[in-house]
């Protein structure tokens, strides 16, 4: 006979504690390094158990992450396949309510149980999760052991519900600096099950020891040895003490700083007021100990701008600075004393800045932001797109000539070819922006379907940049046209999009290929948006001839400057 039923934690013990995975209400005001948790404690089988009750019991000692062989769970599964059950494939992740049918006869040895509900999405071993959707079923079969019901064919997943993903598991940011430069890191975005015995610090730790998912693997490295293992984490008063195996201290000199800055940067909401200390084996590292506060690597910030960057604008053909007291002035150098025409403005990240800004129609310029200055092409060519900066003063274009799409990075004058899929060379590049961090390439692309948004990852070996692991962040199937995309954070893109409602601005995470409904700003149909730009906690938008600034408190636009003025910048990206 047939049971179904949803996916549905039962069977487990819910027992609050300090030292379990997730909190039962979280209190941004408590000490995060011993903050209370909600545990799911699982329990064995009952020697009565109906077919749909030890369904319902496997699903729930899943979700126990006490458990972290997970024997609990074994046990509800026949000896052959307990032993073949491999749950660590991938982790799906449902939601949805019981619905049960008439439960089988006694006298049946065989009966089959579905589970039934709706894709959330699936999360790989490293981490990196990925939203589905649509109806699930997954159909168990069960036979009788001897007097007792245990399922035959367990998928090779871990089985979760939406409220065990909120529960035991945490999106955390581990940071890793580039393969080929020792400053500035890489944002590598996961979701991790809490372990219970140590808690969120030594889980957010030992992932990072684990190194960067494959999305990023070939751009970025850890500075941390590669054997290094993570013993424990302690406070000593105002003192994080990291205790690692004595692998730690091979790391070369050169990349000390980098191994801090991963180590302060990952744990940095954790660690807030807090000194940090490397210790080996409960020794201090090399003989003469290694201390330093999170606050000292600043410098690493993957988003490289302050917390108030200098912002830009377009008016009257020339580039103007925002001034604090409103209004702006115009910038020094060609870009705001020449006549020369110029459109699309960049600005790099340096002191003094530079501006790229396409000339003449026949290439990418670069002028100093400083008086007397002249524009001189880095990048040659009639059909580029705008031009985008990374941290490094390299200033990047793509056009479209000879029936196939080039990508190119200049730094000084000098432009080299970026190597880029073929699939991504037949299509055409309309616009792409580089990440602050480096790491990464958004760009707005068209391959005879219409208008779609895809990420890369930017690969550097010496002087050479090629392009890897393109994926479709929105396609051209969404319902939406795109019309402009910008980087608000090293890990979230802005989309500016248009649809039968109107347009809207939508933030997606690009790691996780989502973006939350609560991030979705759906603008009024008066208000007309031509282009985008962001920082961290920043839009800036230019329609009808004035520039605005988006409030996320008020949820509503202000204009920032009246009277022609066009295309916002900040500084990279």
């Amino acid at each position: 006979m047939g049971v179904a039923l949803a996916l549905v934690s039962g069977g487990c013990a819910i027992v609050p504690t300090s030292g379990s995975p997730r909190a039962a209400e979280e209190d941004n005001s408590r000490d995060t390094l011993s903050q209370p948790y909600v545990r799911m404690i699982a329990e064995p089988p009952k020697s009565d158990a109906s077919p749909s009750d030890i369904v319902r019991g496997f699903q729930s000692a899943m979700a126990s992450f006490e458990d972290s062989s997970l024997k609990i769970a074994r046990l509800y599964l026949t000896p052959d396949s307990a032993q073949k059950w491999n749950p660590w494939e991938e982790t799906r992740i449902y939601e949805g309510k019981v619905s049960e049918k008439a439960a089988p006869d006694p006298k049946d040895r065989d009966a089959t149980v579905t589970l039934k509900g709706n894709a959330v999405a699936t999360i790989d071993p490293e981490g990196r999760y990925t939203p589905t959707s649509g109806e699930v079923v997954q159909t168990f079969t069960l036979i009788k052991v001897d007097t007792r019901w245990r399922i035959l064919s367990p998928p090779n997943a871990r089985l979760l519900s939406a409220d065990d993903l909120k529960r035991a598991y945490r999106q955390i940011d581990l940071y890793y600096p580039l393969a080929t430069r020792a400053t500035g890191l890489v944002a590598d975005r996961v979701w991790v099950p809490i372990d219970p015995s140590s808690g969120v610090p030594e889980t957010r730790v030992r992932r990072l020891l684990g190194g960067p998912t494959r999305s990023i693997r070939d751009a970025a490295s850890s500075a941390f040895p590669s054997s290094t293992e993570l013993n424990q984490i302690t406070v000593e008063g105002d003192t994080v003490v990291v205790d690692f195996s004595p692998a730690v201290e091979s790391v070369s000199s050169d990349r000390i700083d980098a191994m801090e800055a991963q180590l302060a940067w990952t744990l940095r909401d954790l660690v807030t007021g807090r000194t940090i200390e490397i210790r080996v084996n409960g020794e201090p590292f090399r003989g003469s100990g290694l201390r330093f506060k999170p606050t000292d690597y600043s410098q690493f910030d993957p988003n490289v701008l302050p917390a108030k960057p200098q912002a830009y604008y377009m008016q009257g053909g020339k580039l103007h600075r925002v001034k604090d007291n409103g209004g702006g002035d115009l910038v020094a150098g060609a870009a705001g004393e020449q006549s020369t025409k110029f459109s699309y403005p960049a600005v790099s990240g340096e002191f003094p800045a530079r501006v790229a800004a396409l000339v003449n129609g026949n290439g990418v310029y670069v002028a100093d932001m400083a008086g007397g200055s002249q524009w001189q092409r880095w990048i040659a060519g009639k059909s580029l797109t705008p031009p985008s900066w990374d941290r490094y003063g390299y200033v990047w274009s793509a056009e479209r000539a000879d029936n196939e799409t080039r990508v190119w990075q200049a730094a000084g004058g000098q432009a080299r070819r970026v190597i880029i899929p073929a699939d991504l060379a037949t299509g055409r590049v309309i616009s792409l922006r580089v990440s602050r961090d480096g790491a990464r390439i958004a760009m707005k692309t068209d391959s005879g379907l219409g208008a779609e948004v895809k990420i890369g990852t930017v690969v550097r070996v010496g002087q050479q940049a090629r392009i890897d692991n393109v994926q479709t962040l929105v396609g051209p199937d969404s319902g939406q046209d795109i019309v402009d995309i910008a980087w608000q954070n090293a890990a979230e893109l802005l989309v500016l999009s248009k649809g039968k409602g109107g347009q809207q601005l939508a933030k997606w995470s690009v790691m996780e290929g989502m973006a939350a409904s609560d991030t979705v700003i759906r603008l009024d149909p008066q208000t007309k948006i031509d282009s985008i730009v962001g920082a961290p906690d920043h839009v800036l938008a230019d329609g009808d001839g004035e520039v605005r600034t988006y409030s996320v408190e008020k949820r509503a636009w202000t204009a920032l400057e009246k009277d022609g003025a066009t295309t916002p910048v900040y500084p990279l990206g």
